[in-house]
This record gives structure tokens, sequence and C-alpha cells, in this order.
């Protein structure tokens, strides 16, 4: 009987690993086919399947694009537009939960967007395994050119974790029947010979006689008996106390076996998911993807903010090198794109003024990159152009999901300055409003003081900040003209542009901020009748050499300074600083 359940058990055993074994993955695909949309959207909740990785598979017809973004920022580009979610799996039917969502018919091409930390083409098909680059919810993002329909035959596959899990017992169960099985076979042969030749035999008190049967001995190979009778237990007595053990082991045994025989046939390949019959034992529930808005995270990885400063780089070099301002418009905007737009006019025109300093793409030396995930969006990086004597501080703004970062500030910093050490990726940058609290000042409370400042050497505000070459020297410029013009009347006057100003909040509670001034300077004769004489420069962009009147110059002034945090005793320094003409004027 045991050797029977023992083979029983390990052809079970061994069958429930080989030919009755379940397959080793599961897939699920969407049940029914979805509208056209110009967007398929994977989310996140596909992986909560399974715990580990995913295997995601997408087929389309001709090519089609595959975006990896956060999902909050794929939900905030998808916007209205037309679309199709696979929002999860719902393992036990291995469908894909799906959705169509009505909206605008087309989107722009997504493959160039600075929102997604990973994109490619794929032709026909994409075998993608689900990771994710970094903490926090991501989405995959898949359309063909934005007009065409998107792919929705997406099918997702997973290791399949129901598995035998009383296969390896049945194979080790069976065999140790199996072992005992022959073992008590050949104990109950051994047993048989020794009753029918020995049962009730004694050996004489003398020596063996010569006359004595041999089959009065123990069995041919045994070893000899040296113990006298009165010393060994009958024969019978022995029988039972080994035929008690032995039947307690091969039931126990036998009922163990029996139970895994009756349960193992009666699993199917998708066990896990199928309730017991009782109903007791229901699947677990995929897990919930997490609440986006809880998420505290950088808007930027690394890898897109090195890609977003090559792109702008190069754009830049291409647009210097031509000195042409729409080769620039796709990258810069702003007073970064003014600024150099009004420079390349100049020099066509003649005019002798320095060209823009060269923007580079690293190395990044700082980079202020914020968790405020709303748009605009704002980074502040300081990198080093190959070239430059001094590193610059780059402002990029992204003013909306399916727009690109574009440079709107580059500022070359002062001689002794700092720029706080910060790391792209710490969750405490944040984007500051222009009234911000918590700081020795608000930014916009300290851009207005530091343009009165320049303006006047004793000006009330002057001890809010520290002292610096850029402050001295517009002192000493403004003093110098003042001076060698003694029959003119000049003055000075800035206005900050609030509208481009723009603080970000820094690990240690401060601020760092960027603005820009239209700085002017007046000059008008002292007596009626006298001559305000421009330089050759001005008259160029004048368009005259003299005036009765008034001329006035005017200067764009970009600024970055730094604001301490509400008690610190510290003073507001100036980090960066630039002056370019922009245009001359005189009076009629």
């Amino acid at each position: 009987m045991a050797i029977l359940l023992g083979a029983a058990a390990l052809v079970t055993g061994i069958g429930q690993q080989t030919f009755w074994a379940p397959p080793t993955t599961l897939t699920a695909t969407v049940p029914a086919p979805l509208e056209d949309a110009p967007v398929t959207v994977i989310e996140p909740g596909i992986s909560a399947v399974h715990g580990d990785p995913v295997e995601v598979t997408v087929r389309g017809d001709g090519e089609f694009v595959a975006a990896l973004g956060r999902s909050a920022d794929v939900d905030a580009w998808v916007g209205d537009a037309a679309h199709n979610t696979v929002s999860s799996v719902d393992a036990e039917n291995q469908v894909l939960v799906a959705e169509h969502t009505d909206g605008e018919a087309t989107v722009p091409d997504p493959g160039s967007s600075d929102l997604w930390v990973a994109t490619e083409t794929f032709e026909g098909q994409l075998e993608h395994q689900w990771t994710e680059p970094a903490d926090g919810e991501w989405s995959l993002l898949l359309a063909a050119d934005g007009t065409e329909a998107a792919p929705t035959d997406i099918t997702v596959t997973w290791p399949n974790d129901a598995g035998t899990p009383f296969a390896v017992p049945l194979v080790i169960g069976g065999s140790l029947l199996l072992a005992l099985g022959l073992v008590l076979a050949a104990l109950a042969a051994r047993g048989g010979r020794g009753s029918g030749h020995g049962h009730g035999t004694s050996a004489p008190d003398g020596p063996e006689s010569a006359a004595a049967p041999k089959a009065a001995g123990p069995p041919e190979g045994a070893a000899p008996q040296e113990a006298p009778a009165s010393a060994t237990a009958p024969h019978g007595r022995r029988g039972e106390a080994g035929g008690a053990s032995g039947a307690t082991v091969l039931r126990g045994t036998a009922v163990a076996v029996a139970a895994a025989l009756i349960l193992s046939p009666a699993l199917p390949a998708s066990a896990s998911t199928e309730p017991s019959p009782s109903g007791s034992a229901e699947p677990a529930p995929a897990a919930e993807p997490g609440d986006r808005s809880s998420d505290v995270h950088a808007v930027l990885l690394d890898v897109q903010l090195e890609g977003i400063l090559d792109s702008i780089a190069e754009t830049v070099a291409e647009g210097d090198a031509a000195k042409d301002a729409k080769k620039l418009q796709s990258r810069v905007g702003g007073r970064a794109l003014e600024l150099r737009e009004t420079n390349y006019s100049q020099r066509a025109d003649g005019i002798k003024v320095p060209a823009p300093a060269a923007v580079g793409a690293g190395p990044v030396l700082s980079a202020a990159v914020t968790t405020t995930t709303e748009w605009p969006r704002t980074v502040m990086v300081v990198t080093k152009a190959e070239k430059a004597t001094v590193p610059q501080v780059l402002v990029l703004k992204q003013q909306s999901p399916r727009s690109n970062y574009k440079l709107v500030s580059s500022v070359s910093m002062l001689p002794g300055s700092e720029f706080p050490g910060i790391a792209v990726g710490d969750p405490s940058v944040t984007t500051a409003t222009p009234h911000a609290k918590g700081l020795v000042t608000s930014p916009a409370s300290a851009a207005a003081r530091l343009g009165e400042v320049l303006t006047k050497p004793d000006s009330d505000h002057s001890d809010l900040f520290a002292e610096s070459v850029f402050i001295k020297a517009t002192h000493e410029g403004q003093s110098e003209v003042q001076k060698s013009n003694k029959d003119a009347n000049i003055w000075y006057s800035r206005r900050v542009d609030d509208k481009r100003t723009t603080a970000l909040r820094t690990p240690d509670g401060g601020a760092i901020v960027s603005a820009y001034y239209v700085s002017t300077m007046s000059a008008e004769p002292k007596q009626k009748g006298g001559t305000v004489r421009l330089d050759s420069v001005s008259a160029k962009l004048a368009g005259a050499a003299t005036t009765k009147k008034q001329a006035s110059l005017s200067y764009g002034e970009s600024v970055v300074f730094y604001i301490p945090a509400a008690g610190s005793k510290d003073k507001i320094r100036l980090v960066a600083g630039d002056v370019a003409l922009l245009s001359a004027q005189v009076a009629d």
C-alpha cells in the first residue's frame, strides 16, 4: 500500500511541475476595441497586479511615440484631448481596465516635450518592462503623430505565482513513502522466513549436537546469536512490536498524502485568482494608486534638465552665429530674447557693442528646480560656458504643459559672489510669490528697494544690501558721467519689471530672485540754448549727435540676488548682474 501511495504522490508531484504545471506567466488585454483617439495613456495602476515589474506590449500600425512622464504631467499634457486610458488590470478575468474619454480630435506631436523623462519612436511594436525612474507615479503616453489614432492593442504580462504549492511536498512525501514501502516489504519477507523455521525453538543447554538440523539456527547469512535463550524475547512478540510501529508511520503518511492527492487536482492554473468553494478566500484587490497631489518632487530629473540645457545652448549658439533672433524663438523668450534681438540689430547696423555672452549647457554648478507643479514652472541653473571667464545664472521657464522650457534670463555672476549650492531634486525648493513672507523682505519689495539703491547712493535702504561690486560700479559710473558733463543736468531713473521678477525658495529658508530693470539716463542743457552732445554709439542709435532739448539713453539691467530668511541678521546680497544698452532718443 505504501509503495502504491508513494508512487502516486511522486507522479502527481512531478506532473504538477511538468505536464500539469500552470503557465509561468499570465496576460491581460483590452477586452473590446476602443474608440479612436490621438492619445492613449497607460497608468501606473497596471503595475499593482504583481510585485515584480510587469511587461507591457503595444502593437500599432506604423510608427508611434511612447513617452514616459510623471502621471500628473501626462494628465496635464493630455488636457481636453480625446484619449483612451488603461488604468489597471483585472487579474481574475485577465483583462485590462480601459475607458475612452471624448475630447479634441488632435494634439501636438508629443515627441519633443520637455515633460518626458524618456521618449522613443517605435515601428509596429513596443515591448516595455514597467519600471519607475524615480519616486512618485509615472504614466506611459502613446501617440502616432497627434492626428492619427494612437495604439490601443495593449497586453500586460506578469509572473504567475499561483504555481503548484504541493508539488515539492508530494515529490518528497512520495519518495519517502516509496522508500518506506520497500523497507517494510523487505522486513515482512524476512520476518516470514524466520517464523516458518524457528518459532518456539531454543538452543540446547549443552554444546550443539552434530545431529541438530541446520534449520534450527539463524537464517543463512544472518549474524550469529550470542545471547542465551533466556535473554531473548520470543520472535512473535518482537514481530508484533515492529508491526505496530510500522502501521503508525504508514497511517500518518497516508493521511497527509491522501489529502494532497485530493486537493492538488482541484487547483486550476489560475488558482490564486479563484475563490475557494466556500467563498471565503476572495482574491486580494489591486492596490489603488496613491494620491498624486501628495507627491513632493522636483519638476525635472537630472536627465531632463541636461537635455533642456543642451537644446537651449545649441539654439542660442545657432542664433548668435547667424545674428538671427528667429532662430532663438523655440528655446529663448522674455527679456533674454529681447536683449539678444536688440544686440543683433545694433551690431547689424554697425554699432560697436559687445556680443552677448555664450550660454553654456554645463557643467551644472547649482540648480534650483522647483517642486511647485503649477504653471508657469521656473528653474534657475548656474553653468559655465567653455570659454567664459565667469559662470552664468540661467533662468528657465515653462509657461504651460505643452510648451517647452525657454531661457528668459542669462546673467553673469559677479566677482566674489555666491549662488546657493542646491542639488536637482531638493524637495524644499518651491516657487515663491512676489509678496512671499518668511523672508527679511518680500521679493517684490527687495527688487523695488534695490532699484532705488542703484539710483540713489544715499538711499535709506542701502543698509539692507551687502557690499557689491555691481552697486559700487553703478554709483561710480553715474557719478562720473554727471561730473564730466558740467553744462548738462543729468539724472537717472529705474523701473522694475514686476512681471519678470521671479523667486525660488531655497533649502535654508531664503529665496533667490531674478529681476529686470529698465534704467534711463536723461540729460538736458543747464542753460537755455545749450547743447547736449551724444557719444558715437548713442548718436548712431538716436540718429542725431546733438540736441538742444533732452536726450535719453535706456539700459536693460538684469540682476540676481539672494534674500535671507526672516530673522536672519544677514543682508541681501547680489549674485549676478549685467547691463546692456537698449536705445537712445533725442527730443525734437
